[in-house]
């Protein structure tokens, strides 16, 4: 998904027109149509931090480079928690473990994956 198809999605999700967008944004609304349309992108790197702040979302996420809505980096995903695994204890934080997961679910296949997220669906409902 790229910048204008996701920009609409998080409009969308919001229940907002075009118009109303273009106000938050302090834009046109014939600016927003354009970045929908994708005949445009914001030539503004403080424009595209806004809409990526208003719709609380990555940049990353906001022009298509990943299907992950938030950072990692945020400051809840730094928080360092013990983790205590068989004969070993140590601290980890979600950042970390989650860029390892990340990084082992990405070489998996399309099935393999959907498997792995059946599997973590599950998991979560036994908690």
């Amino acid at each position: 998904m790229n910048f204008s198809e996701r920009l609409k999605l998080l409009r969308e999700e919001e229940n907002l027109t075009q118009s109303e967008l273009a106000e938050k944004l302090n834009i046109s609304r014939q600016s927003v149509g354009n970045y929908e349309k994708g005949t445009r992108f914001p030539n503004d790197p403080e424009l595209i931090l806004k809409i990526a702040g208003l719709f609380n979302v990555s940049i990353d996420y906001l022009l298509g480079a990943t299907a992950i809505r938030h950072s990692l980096k945020s400051d809840t995903m730094k928080t360092y928690s013990r983790v205590k695994e068989e004969d070993s204890i140590y601290f980890a934080n979600k950042a970390d473990a989650l860029e390892k997961l990340f990084y082992e679910v990405d070489k998996l296949s399309i099935d393999s994956i959907k498997k792995v997220t059946k599997c973590i669906k599950i998991f979560k409902d036994k908690l």
